[in-house]
C-alpha cells in the first residue's frame, strides 16, 4: 500500500493495478481459433482474456518447473554424496580429506547429468 502525507494526517491510498496497454499478436488458423474460442467460452471468458490467463499461468509453471529441476538436481547430488561416502565407511574404512574432496568434485560435476538421465528414464517409463 502506498501512503501519502497530507498536512499532519496520513491518508492510505490503494495502488491501482497497471493498465494493460501492451499487445502481442498471434495468427491462428480458423480451426485453431474455434478451438481457442470453445475453450475460452467453456470457462466463461472472452478469447483474449482466456489467452492472457493461459500465457501467464504457463510462465508461472515454467518458473516452478525450473525451481523443481534445481531441487531435484540437488537431491541427486546428496544421494550421490551419501552413496559414495557410505560405501567405504560401511567397510570399516575412513574417508581421507582428499577422498572426500574428490568425491565432492565428482558429485558437483556429475549431478546435473545424472538428474537429467533419471528424469528421462522415468518419463520414458510413464509413457509405456
Amino acid at each position: 500500500m502506498a501512503e501519502a502525507q497530507t498536512t499532519g494526517t496520513t491518508a492510505t491510498a490503494l495502488a491501482r493495478p497497471s493498465a494493460r496497454n501492451r499487445q502481442i499478436g498471434v495468427r491462428v488458423t480458423e480451426d485453431e481459433y474455434q478451438f481457442l474460442e470453445r475453450a475460452a467460452w467453456s470457462s466463461g471468458q472472452k478469447v483474449a482474456d482466456w489467452a492472457h490467463d493461459q500465457l501467464l499461468q504457463r510462465m508461472e509453471r515454467a518458473e516452478e518447473n525450473r525451481l523443481l529441476a534445481h531441487v531435484f538436481t540437488e537431491l541427486i547430488g546428496l544421494q550421490m554424496l551419501l552413496m559414495g561416502g557410505f560405501s567405504p565407511l560401511l567397510q570399516g574404512q575412513r574417508l581421507t580429506l582428499e577422498q572426500y574432496q574428490e568425491l565432492f568434485r565428482t558429485v558437483q560435476s556429475g549431478k546435473g547429468k545424472r538428474a537429467k538421465e533419471l528424469l528421462a528414464q522415468r518419463l520414458g517409463q510413464e509413457e509405456k
